[in-house]
């Protein structure tokens, strides 16, 4: 057990690069797709935490290590609920009325549209296509007037950031190899 601490921390502190020529895990691929969907085990895509996950299954197993990995996105998942539930706090107000003034980016006090595209692909959104966009823009204007107010906007964003939170989340654990 103090051995595998060890080779744990030294993979860690002395980066992925050192350990992986050493315990023979495989380089990273060069080339995949910006974006890929979400995958696990050898179906999950290669990235810069890849060979620090595949030296801690050799050496913890793969039933420890899906049981830590559960634990942090238990935990990552708890926060951005925290994060989407302070929205009625003076706090979460202030982060609101921010994110509504970036996304309009005309000034003219609403957002249209297209704001709110340029605005959902800005906070990293890209896995929205435009019906999804178009989904959001019409559950948010509640009063049809294809403009979204400050009212619409803090009554809806708090749902949309939760859910698109968690799949950035998701997306970015894969693509950084967290899942490999």
């Amino acid at each position: 057990v103090a051995l595998r601490r060890s080779l744990i921390v030294a993979a860690l502190a002395g980066g992925a690069a050192a350990f992986t020529a050493r315990c023979g895990v495989p380089a990273l691929r060069s080339e995949r797709p910006a974006t890929c969907g979400v995958h696990m085990g050898k179906d999950a895509a290669d990235g810069p935490f890849t060979p620090i996950v595949k030296v801690a299954k050799t050496l913890i197993g793969d039933k420890a290590l899906d049981k830590i990995r559960g634990n942090v996105i238990g935990q990552h998942s708890k926060v951005i609920a925290a994060f989407c539930d302070s929205s009625g706090s003076a706090i979460g107000k202030i982060a609101l009325k921010q994110l509504y003034e970036l996304a309009d980016t005309n000034h003219n006090g609403l957002i249209e549209k297209g704001e709110l595209k340029s605005a959902l692909l800005m906070l990293g959104f890209t896995h929205l296509g435009d019906a999804q966009i178009d989904g959001i823009f019409a559950r948010a204007d509640k009063d049809g007037n294809t403009e979204i107010d400050f009212e619409e906007f803090m009554a809806e964003a708090p749902k949309t950031l939760r859910t698109n939170l968690t799949k950035l989340a998701k997306t970015n654990g894969n693509d950084l190899g967290f899942l490999s």
